[in-house]
C-alpha cells in the first residue's frame, strides 16, 4: 500500500529567487512552472498550486511530464540570485476521479468564465481554484504564525 502512495506522488525542486516586488519561483524540470510571492513564504505556498496546475494541464493536454532530478543534481543558473531550493509535492495519479456536481446556472457561467480566463476546461478551472484557495489557505496560517512570534519577540 505504502509503495502505490509513493508511486502517485512526486517531490519537485522549485528554487526561490528575489525579484523586484517580491521573489519569483520556477521548477527545472517542470518547464514553464512558474510562480510568485511578495514573501518567501508565500512564494513558497503559491509554487505547491503552480506544480499541481502544472501537471494537471500537462496530463490534460496530453504533455509528457519529466522525472524529477535530485535537488543538488540541478546546477546553479547564470544570473539567478537563489534564496531558497525546496521539494514540492507532487500529486501524480494516474486516473481522474469522476464527479458530478449540480452548481447553480449563475455558478456555472462564473466557472465557464473562469475556465476561459485561465485557457482551462471546467474541471481543470476547478482543480486550479481549490489548490489555489489551498495554498491561499497555507500562505495565511504561515503569516499568522510570523506574525504571532514577532509578537511574542516584542513582549519578552
Amino acid at each position: 500500500m505504502g509503495c502505490k502512495a509513493e508511486a502517485a506522488m512526486r517531490f519537485y525542486t522549485a528554487i526561490i529567487e528575489k525579484a523586484k516586488d517580491g521573489f519569483g519561483v520556477f521548477f527545472p524540470d517542470l518547464p514553464g512552472c512558474t510562480s510568485f510571492g511578495k514573501t518567501v513564504e508565500v512564494a513558497a505556498a503559491n509554487a505547491y498550486s503552480a506544480a499541481q496546475a502544472h501537471v494537471a494541464l500537462s496530463r490534460e493536454y496530453g504533455d509528457p511530464i519529466a522525472e524529477p532530478r535530485a535537488t543538488d543534481k540541478i546546477p546553479a543558473e547564470k544570473g539567478v540570485k537563489e534564496k531558497a531550493r525546496l521539494l514540492i509535492p507532487v500529486e501524480m495519479s494516474d486516473e481522474p476521479v469522476r464527479v458530478n456536481i449540480s452548481l447553480p446556472g449563475a455558478a456555472l457561467e462564473a466557472l465557464d468564465r473562469t475556465a476561459k480566463e485561465l485557457s482551462l476546461s471546467r474541471s481543470g478551472a476547478i482543480a486550479y481554484l481549490a489548490l489555489a484557495r489551498e495554498s491561499d489557505a497555507s500562505a495565511s496560517a504561515s503569516k499568522a504564525r510570523t506574525t504571532a512570534g514577532r509578537n511574542q519577540s516584542k513582549s519578552r
